[in-house]
């Protein structure tokens, strides 16, 4: 029997005209995005690695550090503003990539395995 969200998620998903595969990807513990804008980072649940978002224009701030399944909490996301995502693995810093947030409210997820090669990471904006 499928709880109350998953089917909100399935009506929801069926109204837009989205497809639903299995559960949703979103973790349960995102949150909807501040009306002036900003960024969140998920990291895949199956991810074998935790991260952070960084804001190099703003003297490093970063988010807390989002390990799998998890989101962080929103930050900062003037439209255009340089936003980096760093992986911790295995004691290591890694570089995921960057993008430009949009200014109208970035939900960015990092899907991947560092095990099985950076180069299959993709950072969903």
């Amino acid at each position: 029997m499928r709880s109350s969200v998953a089917k909100r998620t399935a009506a929801a998903s069926a109204a837009v005209g989205l497809a639903l595969v299995g559960l949703a990807v979103v973790p349960a513990v995102a949150s909807a995005a501040p009306a002036a804008g900003g960024a969140q980072l998920c990291v895949d649940r199956f991810a074998d690695y935790s991260a952070v978002m960084q804001w190099p224009n703003r003297g490093g701030m970063e988010t807390t550090v989002t390990g799998p399944g998890q989101c962080s909490n929103w930050g900062p996301g003037d439209a255009g503003e340089l936003i980096v995502v760093l992986a911790f693995y295995n004691g290591a810093q890694i570089n995921l990539g960057h993008f430009q947030a949009s200014g109208r409210g970035d939900n960015v997820e990092a899907v991947g395995r560092v095990s099985d090669g950076t180069e299959g990471i993709n950072l969903g904006v």
